[in-house]
């Protein structure tokens, strides 16, 4: 007799198979793979990596064609003991440090530590990206000042009428004079940006050390 527990549970997988194959989108095994499956080594690599329980949908959607069906029981029992292992706190601080995402996989027993990890990682992640995107900005607009300059330049030297045309840019010397007045007030904002910018890289380097993660200050490897 079908119990009413196990008509959920078919239901609950008839959904997510529904979803997947309106979502679409690459198989994610090939023939020969969904034919040498070991089912329960699937799912812990699926757990291992924080996959969602929708990626054995996916799998069903890839193997189906070939006329196999994923073994559910054998997958569910993989991915948790995965999942035993994605769910710690130094699992959790490398997703972050890496700027990898959170599927919100773990159960409620385990997922406060890995939180932790994760947020300690993750402030490191962001803090050096942040820094990096300030310097990119600064960067630009110092080569912007540096090509305005030499434009101008050109525009006050004498005029040499064998190459005229291709040694004088179009526009005014006014015009560029202002645009580098714009440009450095621009950088003087971005300093103010970077430094704070630095300090959240330190205060972040702090955190994870704190944690136990031997983090270093790096500051002249991303400047």
């Amino acid at each position: 007799m079908l119990r009413k527990t196990d008509f959920r549970d078919s239901w609950r997988f008839c959904c997510l198979l529904l979803a997947v194959s309106i979502a679409g989108g690459c198989a994610t095994m090939s023939e020969s793979e969904c034919i040498n499956a070991d089912w329960r080594e699937v799912g812990r690599n699926d757990g291992l990596e924080g996959k969602r329980q929708t990626q054995l949908a996916r799998h069903y959607d890839a193997c189906i064609k070939y006329g196999i069906t994923p073994n559910r029981d054998e997958y569910m029992a993989g991915r948790e003991a995965g999942l035993n292992v994605y769910c710690t706190q130094d699992s959790g601080y490398w997703e972050g440090r890496n700027g990898d995402g959170y599927e919100r996989v773990c159960p409620a027993s385990s997922e406060p530590a890995f939180l932790t990890g994760y947020r300690a990682g993750q402030s490191v992640y962001d803090a050096i990206e942040s820094i990096r995107s300030v310097r990119g900005q600064m960067d630009s607009a110092k080569a912007r000042i540096d090509s305005l300059e030499d434009e101008i330049r050109k525009l006050e030297s004498p005029d040499d009428e064998s190459d005229a045309e291709e040694k004088k840019p179009a526009g005014n010397i006014e015009d560029r004079r202002r645009e580098i007045k714009e440009l450095e007030d621009e950088l003087d904002s971005l300093r103010v940006l970077r430094a704070f910018a630095v300090a959240e890289y330190a205060r972040a380097i702090e955190r994870a050390n704190n944690l136990g993660y031997p983090e270093e200050f790096r500051l002249d490897e991303i400047l």
